[in-house]
């Protein structure tokens, strides 16, 4: 009787490709979901954004660089930095979108209107924001930390301070008492995502 030995030298060969197939298979399978995942989610928004403070002309705010950024979906804060003092950050106030001046090819007008229109749709790269100084006094800017009296015990000019308040004076931006301090200026979107944070140094 023949004995074929060929048969045995098979199905070792076989179960091996079939278990390489199965694995190739799996990890297709599972890199395709794996990328599934990842392609629905989106990319954080990354900018630069810059600002100048001068008790006398007010505030800039400047796109330095990044991402462009959809006006609507901003939120632009500000808090005394540790140069006021430790542990402020109860300091921290949301800017008034409506007082932020901005230039398109429209013309000159502020960055959200008081009836809830965007007159800049995108914060570009290039693009700048002004505060004037009128709107930047402590009562408007820093409403959460203004003196109670503030509104009736300053000069005309509208940031020296005659009144009693002033542990919570000196934690006004302006204020002469200020220059060379440093503020926060924070930017992030409408969910909490912080886009960028920088230091604003006060100048006369």
């Amino acid at each position: 009787m023949r004995t074929s030995f060929h048969d045995d030298a098979v199905s070792p060969v076989v179960g091996i490709m079939l278990m390489l197939v199965v694995t190739i298979i799996i990890a297709a399978i599972v890199s395709g979901f794996a990328g599934g995942l990842t392609g629905g989610q989106s990319k954080p928004l990354q900018a630069k954004i810059t600002g100048t403070f001068s008790i006398s002309d007010g505030m800039t705010i400047t796109h330095a660089g990044g991402d462009s950024l959809a006006t609507k979906d901003l939120v632009f804060t500000i808090r005394d930095g540790p140069t006021f003092g430790a542990n402020l950050e109860h300091t921290t106030e949301t800017l008034d979108m409506s007082r932020i001046t901005v230039t398109t090819d429209r013309g000159t007008g502020p960055m959200k209107t008081i009836d809830g229109a965007f007159y800049m749709v995108s914060f570009n790269p290039g693009d700048s924001a002004t505060i004037k100084a009128e709107d930047c006094t402590c009562d408007i800017l820093q409403p959460g930390v203004a003196p109670a009296d503030f509104v009736d015990k300053h000069a005309d000019d509208g940031y020296t301070y005659t009144g009693t308040k002033n542990a919570a004076w000196a934690l006004c931006i302006r204020n002469q008492d200020s220059i060379g301090k440093s503020f926060v200026l924070e930017v992030s979107d409408t969910a909490g995502h912080l886009i960028s944070k920088s230091d604003v140094l006060i100048a006369a």
